[in-house]
């Protein structure tokens, strides 16, 4: 169960997924269709039965005063819900700031999970969603957005934070965790190792993998995940050795944060929210949460949905 504390002395399934990236500034990414063999149709059966899935860590979630709002997640709030309908994603009075700490991660920086009142995850979906993620993946996360999907669904990440509408399947939060260990502009996924790791295999994970490289390492990290961290994927029976070059040269640069015994640390992002003591954090909006948005920021919508 999530712990929910007070800071500041103010009290404050399964649906097949597909999911997408925002790339970063000045960043361009290897777009093309792999053109392999899908191991699996997508990853459903990961999560079919619960000890296929990585364990949970007990996450103690402490809610933000209210007034105040890291910028991404107060932008993500009002940003407009469609092309149609002008109104913000979240109201402010309904958007809720936590930081997170989990039991294995004594010492780190807390996260921040942003939320809105309506959103079809759950606190504590999203709490223990992330704790699947061992400790070194999970550090290179910064912020988790969650908002409603107002009758889809649909996830990103820029490679700092993860963003979604709806209500994703689990293996979502490894997948967009795996984007943001794909530091520096998605580097990994763009260099020459990964490139040539796909060339010299026949297959990739699942059909999704095949939209490009990037997509593919998300998804080949996800897969690892499991199969080290939850059960061992021998229940599909398929044989995973067509894919033997990317599962090695994810492993190799992932390394130790694949392992469930290694230590958290404080993320290299440069969001000021996150890395710092809270009373010395920045870019953070005090605002009347029953003020309205000066501005709402035009709809961006979810590349893919789940």
């Amino acid at each position: 169960m999530v712990q929910l504390t007070t800071v500041f002395g103010v009290a404050s399934i399964l649906i097949p997924s597909i999911r997408a990236h925002v790339v970063p500034p000045g960043m361009s990414l290897i777009q093309r269709d792999l053109g392999k063999t899908a191991l699996l149709d997508n990853f459903d059966a990961l999560d079919a039965e619960p000890d296929r899935q990585p364990p949970v860590v007990k996450g103690t979630a402490t809610k933000w005063a209210t007034g105040k709002y890291p910028q991404n997640c107060y932008d993500k709030a009002r940003e407009a819900i469609s092309d149609t309908d002008s109104r913000p994603k979240c109201q402010l009075r309904d958007l809720e700031i936590y930081d997170v700490t989990y039991e294995d991660c004594a010492g780190r920086d807390p996260w921040i999970v942003c939320r809105c009142s309506n959103a079809e995850l759950t606190l504590q979906e999203t709490v223990d969603g992330m704790s699947t993620l061992p400790p070194g993946a999970r550090s290179n996360v910064l912020h988790t957005v969650t908002m409603n999907g107002f009758g889809g669904g649909g996830g990103y990440s820029d490679g700092n934070s993860i963003f979604c509408g709806g209500h994703p399947a689990n293996t979502w939060f490894s997948h967009e965790s795996m984007h943001c260990n794909d530091r520096d502009g998605f580097a990994f996924s763009n260099g020459d190792i990964w490139n040539q790791a796909i060339a010299a295999d026949t297959c990739v994970p699942d059909a999704y993998s095949n939209n490009n490289p990037t997509e593919d390492f998300a998804q080949v990290g996800t897969y690892l995940n499991y199969d080290i961290n939850g059960h061992k994927i021998d229940y599909t029976g398929k044989d995973a050795s067509c894919m033997s070059h990317q599962l090695d040269a994810a492993r190799t640069y992932l390394g130790d944060r694949l392992d469930k015994g290694t230590k958290c640390f404080n993320a290299p992002g440069s969001d000021g929210t996150v890395n710092g003591k809270r009373d010395e954090r920045r870019n953070i909006i005090e605002k009347d949460p029953e003020s309205d948005f000066d501005e709402i920021l035009p709809h961006t919508p979810y590349t893919s949905h789940f």
